[in-house]
Parts: structure tokens; C-alpha cells; sequence
């Protein structure tokens, strides 16, 4: 089994094409496709379905794709390590949701990027369940996630690193201060249902006893600052995603009464058995300042 073989299979999972996958790879198309029959030969298994219209993996292929991108991430990485004691320079890969991509990482990354310019830093956004998984198959060095599952304890190192209060946004007029009864009869606009956002609301919800009356739903934090800057709504955001306006008396925080504060925290996590590059070590170092 060889790297190119490996390497050829991702690019085809990825393209869900022989023909795509041989452009990217600079080769012919019947080159590629021998590949990888020599692959399944070796594995003694099909991993792609030529049988459609549309060339998809078998149910073995989608298992063996796990681990393949697990061993080409250990290959770059291995490359990168020996390299690193030839010169100074490294990557490093994180995964995070919206709100940390948005307003938690162009900070820290700026601050880090001035101390190691050198660096190659790459992002992926997605949601706690993608980050998570993209952190076992090893496919990312770091994820900053805000939902942990317990069962994850003692396969993942993870590190408490930021707490964002939950504010409860209007627009500028509104009075400071309302009620649950009154919220109540108030039209909100809330991230989409089945989010991790959503299901941390839906439960702050359950536990003060209060029945949204959920007029908009949307993904885009930057879509419900804008709808309730426009006086459709309000909306219970992430402390950090409202300041700028917050600052700017474009919107106003309203105070409710009998409610519990709403923390939400984020955790730094990465795998236990992970060998820390000089780059991920800087960073973790930095997250600790």
C-alpha cells in the first residue's frame, strides 16, 4: 500500500471522480483508476461503487476513508516534525464553530501569526459534532468546541479556555428591562433548530420555564444582529458577536428579570495520544498566557 494509492483514494472520495481527481493529481485517468484497483486488490475489498450514474464509495470505502485521511495527516505531519529541525517553520490546523471562527480566532491568530510568521495556519469551520469528529480522525491538530460529550473524556485532552455570557439583544427604544411573561409575547429570532446554539437555548428555555414565540430562524449570526438591528425581533446572542454594535448604541441589552445568567462555555480539545508539533505547542502555550 503506498501513499500515492492512499493519497489518489482521498482525492476520488473527495471528487466522487476518476477524471477530477487525475487533473488535480496531474495523471491520466486510467492511471488513477489503476491505482485503485491496485488499492482494493491489497485491502481485498471494494471501496468505490462504479455502478450508478455517480461514482460513490462503498459502505467499506466510507470506513476505509476514516483512516485514510488519519494516515495522510500523520504523514504531512511526520514530513513537517523532521523539517522543523532544519528550519523554523510548521502548520497548524484548527477546526471551530461560527462564533469562535468569527469573532474569537482573528485575534488570537493575529497575535500569534505576529510572534510565528513562519507558520502556515489553516482553518475549518464547523459545528462541535464535525469538530469533534475531525479531531479523532486526526484530521486537525486543535478544535475549540462548546458541547463535550462525556464518553469523549478519556479519549481527548480538553481545556476550559473562554466563557461568553448569553445577552438578551434589541434594537436601540426598547425598554432595559422585561419579564418572562412579557418576553413571551415577543417576536424572536433564534439560530436554526438542531444547532448546537439552538439546543443550548432550547434548554435554557426548558429550565426558566419560558415558551419562545420563534417568529425567524437562521444560521447567520451577522443575518440576526442585522434583523434585529432592524427592529424584527430580538435575539439571545453570544456576548462577543453583539459587542461592536452593543458599543456603537446600535443595539441595547435588555435586562430579564428572573432569569439565570447564561454562560456558555468553549473548551480547547485534541487527542491524548497526539504528538504535539512545535507550532500546536506555541499555541497551546499562548492559550494558557
Amino acid at each position: 500500500m503506498e501513499i500515492a494509492q492512499l493519497y489518489a483514494f482521498q482525492l476520488v472520495a473527495k471528487h466522487k471522480s476518476f477524471s477530477k481527481a487525475a487533473v488535480e493529481l496531474h495523471l491520466t485517468q486510467p492511471a488513477v483508476t489503476l491505482q485503485i484497483k491496485r488499492l482494493e486488490s491489497e485491502v481485498n475489498g471494494i471501496l468505490v461503487d462504479r455502478s450508478g450514474r455517480n461514482l460513490d464509495l462503498t459502505p467499506a470505502g466510507m470506513v476505509f476513508l476514516t483512516y485514510v485521511n488519519q494516515i495522510l495527516h500523520l504523514s504531512e505531519q511526520a514530513v513537517e516534525t523532521v523539517s522543523q529541525f532544519s528550519n523554523s517553520r510548521g502548520r497548524i490546523t484548527i477546526a471551530a464553530g461560527t462564533t469562535n471562527t468569527i469573532f474569537r480566532l482573528p485575534q488570537i491568530l493575529q497575535n500569534y501569526r505576529r510572534r510565528y510568521p513562519q507558520v502556515e495556519i489553516r482553518i475549518l469551520n464547523g459545528d462541535s459534532k464535525l469538530t469533534t469528529q475531525l479531531v479523532y480522525d486526526n484530521a486537525v491538530d486543535l478544535g475549540l468546541v462548546t458541547t463535550i460529550n462525556p464518553k469523549e473524556d478519556n479519549l481527548l485532552k480538553i481545556l476550559p479556555v473562554f466563557k461568553d455570557p448569553i445577552w438578551l439583544i434589541a434594537p436601540q427604544g426598547y425598554p432595559r428591562q422585561i419579564t418572562i411573561p412579557e418576553l413571551e409575547k415577543e417576536s424572536l429570532i433564534l439560530f436554526r433548530s438542531g444547532t448546537g446554539f439552538r439546543n443550548f437555548l432550547d434548554e435554557q428555555f426548558r429550565l426558566n420555564g419560558f415558551v419562545p414565540k420563534a417568529t425567524m430562524e437562521m444560521e447567520s449570526i451577522e443575518a440576526i444582529i442585522r434583523l434585529v438591528r432592524s427592529g424584527l425581533g430580538l435575539a439571545f446572542l453570544p456576548e462577543i458577536a453583539a459587542r461592536e454594535e452593543l458599543g456603537k448604541g446600535e443595539l441595547q441589552k435588555m435586562d430579564l428579570s428572573s432569569w439565570v445568567p447564561m454562560i456558555r462555555q468553549t473548551y480547547l480539545i485534541y487527542r491524548h495520544d497526539k504528538f504535539l508539533t512545535w507550532p500546536v505547542k506555541a499555541f497551546l502555550e499562548q492559550m494558557a498566557d
